[in-house]
């Protein structure tokens, strides 16, 4: 039975640290990706000028496929569905990003071209069969209320070819929309790592006797780590890696008892050269700190815990 508990327990917890990795991927590809599509109905709108048609043909077209009754509703109707569906694909992609493709994409050029992947991946899962199943089946009725709104005579094989061109430049809508797409991803993951990096500097100038700061990801997942300049580390970057991993293999562990004793506030660690300290710092992060053996923990922790407070307020 405690086994069972144990068990629902870390599986609570990991459910709510997947949920809130999660979450983050849907605000991060919620906001790129209506940004993304809000640019390419702006570059849309200027190829429309360059080739002399009037704006709004596009989503015109798109919106008469979708069964409008008028040009004005159908450029509306068109338009906001394309910065729906472009928010919610930017979602989608965002989740996948920020799960498992964060260090990748923290790359402003890699994710651009990864955004590109995307771009095109959602020009053939998406794009062409909408144009092939629902707006050739439509030519009739889009080149009559063209006509009508435009008060001269169209061919249905005019407009039958104006859609292939369209369906054709559409890919380089799509490659575009993708490298806007990765770069606001990678620019919002950047930010979020410079916030990381700020924590960094607030913490190792709490106490001069603080040597290592590792800032980890609520999984354990090393964010940022970094000595204080001109500490010479005691480890090997192997030894560093698995002191690591054992520290937060073991906060889990303790973690499974939270449901009796309460959730943990630190973990110390004395050894003859060093202090280790293991502690929740806000609602995403867990820190591993080493310091000098003359340094005051209690002091230390007390301090993180007021910056604590900060983030925690500043994150409201």
């Amino acid at each position: 039975m405690l086994s069972l508990t144990k068990d629902r327990n870390m599986n609570r917890n990991k459910k709510r640290n997947e949920l809130m990795i999660t979450f983050k991927g849907v605000k991060y590809g919620a906001f790129a990706g209506f940004i993304a599509t809000w640019s390419i109905s702006s570059v849309i709108a200027l190829t429309e000028l360059l080739l002399g048609l009037s704006v709004g043909t596009f989503y015109s077209i798109m919106g008469i496929s979708l069964g409008a009754t008028s040009t004005t509703t159908a450029v509306y109707t068109a338009f906001g569905l394309h910065l729906l569906v472009g928010t919610i694909i930017g979602t989608v992609f965002g989740i996948i990003g920020i799960r498992w493709k964060k260090v990748r994409m923290l790359n402003p050029y890699k994710s651009a071209l990864v955004g590109m992947g995307a771009g095109i991946v959602v020009w053939l899962v998406l794009f062409l069969p909408i144009t092939t199943f629902l707006v050739q089946p439509a030519i009739n009725s889009i080149t009559t209320m063209l006509a009508m709104e435009s008060q001269r005579a169209l061919v249905s094989e005019d407009v039958n070819l104006a859609i292939r061109n369209i369906t054709l430049a559409a890919i380089g809508f799509h490659l575009i929309w993708g490298a806007i797409f990765g770069f606001i991803i990678s620019s919002l993951l950047r930010i979020r790592l410079f916030g990381i990096k700020q924590h960094y500097k607030d913490i190792v100038n709490i106490d001069p006797n603080i040597r290592l700061v590792t800032i980890c990801d609520s999984e354990g997942k090393t964010m940022y780590s970094r000595h204080r300049q001109g500490v010479e580390n005691l480890l090997t970057p192997e030894e560093s890696k698995k002191s690591l991993e054992m520290a937060m293999t073991g906060w889990k562990e303790r973690s499974r008892l939270s449901h009796k004793i309460g959730m943990g506030r630190y973990v110390i660690a004395e050894y003859e050269r060093i202090k280790r300290i293991t502690m929740p710092f806000g609602d995403d992060y867990l820190l591993y700190l080493t310091t000098e053996i003359q340094a005051d923990h209690l002091d230390i922790i007390n301090r993180i815990r007021r910056l604590e407070a900060g983030l925690k307020y500043s994150n409201r």
